[in-house]
């Protein structure tokens, strides 16, 4: 008799005590996203200990897409960044830092010669799939600051100078035709689709329009399996790829010379995420205001006192973590043999767009060491 009545009342406290376990759960998600970090007044905390708890906050949108964790060949497997292409998973700033670190240790590895060398496409392999037109074109007037400031990095450049039409080549690539894939098979477009400007007299690399092939059908209506993925994309995909054989087009005899990457209008969410993030603790500037050039700086694999590199500045690691950065990181990687060691220098910055809307943008330097 008296079990039957403790019986439920054991039943209470057991149903009692998994509800408070769910809710403790449910409440380590609101946790601040700098709680990984120990000591608040440590120099990876990109704010003092009053903002961390309101900034810390993951902001409001959604990314469309599939948790990927497809990584090159070339990498055998070591480069994944499962919110590249994350659905309703924004990228809070600890992620971001530790996904910096790893690409970071990725490039540190591939100048010590741990990766292969990435693979030479020519234009055969660009006519597998791609149409490629090129035309002399201006740059836009919010970047006439920051080339004045590249040419003031260079050597071989006279000093605030802006490149003129003749040298700077558009480049425009549509994967809009079918290509045999990688078993042999042909295959239809994915409709990616690669703008940007090549700048040789400057070194650099401008980032106009980029809709990479993979991310075009994992956001398409009926996005196709990962485990199908690779077999629907052509041989030429990676945009950092795309780049370089562009890049070699006008810098074949001294293609090491690539130091800048520019990249322009930035909207991808989980990137303007951070940066906004960044710019609002570091410089107290709200989301959609004006910040122009020269913007914030800060630096990835700072010079050591015995010669080597170290991390360098949090705000850069999480940069360099954001799937914007993906393209930097694999143009390191990919090439280290010829560029040789970099360090980096990011400039963060926002100018007025088309339509009078602020646009984000990102300059990259690779500094030689």
């Amino acid at each position: 008799m008296d079990a039957n009545r403790l019986l439920p009342r054991a039943s209470g406290v057991l149903i009692a005590l998994l509800i408070t376990a769910l809710l403790l759960n449910h409440t380590s998600l609101l946790q601040p996203n700098f709680a990984r970090i120990k000591d608040p007044s440590d120099r990876s905390n990109p704010v003092d200990s009053i903002k961390s708890n309101l900034l810390s906050i993951n902001l409001p949108f959604r990314r469309h897409g599939y948790v990927s964790n497809l990584t090159s060949p070339s990498t055998k497997g070591r480069f994944v960044q499962s919110h590249l292409l994350a659905r309703d998973r924004p990228l809070d700033y600890g992620t971001a830092v530790c996904d910096g670190r790893r690409n970071w240790k990725m490039i540190t590895d591939a100048f010590a010669g741990r990766y292969p060398p990435g693979r030479e496409f020519t234009f055969e392999d660009v006519d597998n799939g791609w149409n490629y037109n090129e035309n002399p074109q201006f740059l836009e007037k919010r970047w006439q600051a920051p080339l004045r400031y590249i040419s003031n990095q260079l050597n071989d450049v006279p000093d605030n100078t802006v490149p003129d039409a003749e040298d700077t080549h558009y480049v425009e690539m549509m994967q809009d035709k079918e290509f045999v894939n990688d078993q042999e098979k042909m295959t239809p477009p994915t409709g990616g689709k690669y703008q940007s400007l090549i700048i040789p007299t400057h070194a650099t690399l401008y980032a106009q329009y980029v809709n990479s092939p993979r991310s075009k059908l994992l956001t398409s209506r009926t996005p196709p399996p990962l485990d199908s993925l690779p077999h629907l994309l052509p041989p030429l995909h990676r945009l950092s790829d795309a780049y370089w054989f562009t890049w070699i087009q006008y810098e074949s005899e001294r293609p090491e010379r690539l130091r800048f990457i520019a990249q322009d209008t930035i909207t991808n969410f989980n990137t303007r995420a951070i940066i906004d993030l960044i710019l609002q603790a570091r410089k107290g500037v709200r989301p959609n205001t004006m910040f122009p050039w020269p913007g914030a700086r800060f630096e990835v694999g700072l010079r050591g006192r015995e010669g080597g590199v170290m991390d360098g500045d949090a705000e850069g690691l999480a940069l360099l973590g954001t799937p914007n950065s993906a393209n930097v990181v694999w143009m390191l990687v990919d090439r280290a043999r010829v560029l040789g060691k970099r360090r980096l220098r990011v400039h963060v910055f926002v100018e007025l767009g088309e339509d009078n809307m602020p646009v984000r943008c990102m300059l990259w330097d690779m500094i030689p060491v």
